[in-house]
């Protein structure tokens, strides 16, 4: 059986890049309106952040797609959010 890493190679790739470039803290939805850092539980509405959707991924465990967001705060800090939804506006892509 391959692992977690082999099975979700773009996902993993992303998220240890986006790691290299300060982006370390992890995000959460809180009920589709709010977002959570887990590391210090702080939460934010959506107009608080600038959220960027970095690619989109399969993730062969669940058998669903998954998209990769960057998350700046207002205070500085930088996280990845993985949902089954694309938090922001088209104007936030990254090529």
């Amino acid at each position: 059986m391959r692992n977690a890493k082999t099975l979700n190679g773009t996902l993993t790739k992303w998220v240890i890049n986006l790691h290299q470039q300060g982006y370390t803290d992890d995000f959460l939805t809180l009920h589709g309106k709010r977002l959570q850092c887990v590391q210090n539980g702080e939460s934010f509405s959506m107009e608080e952040l600038s959220i960027k959707v970095i690619d989109q991924g399969f993730d062969h465990l669940t058998k669903t797609y998954k998209y990769v967001h960057a998350i700046d705060t207002q205070n500085g800090g930088k996280g990845i959010l993985i949902a089954d939804a694309i938090f922001c506006t088209p104007t936030q892509y990254i090529n």
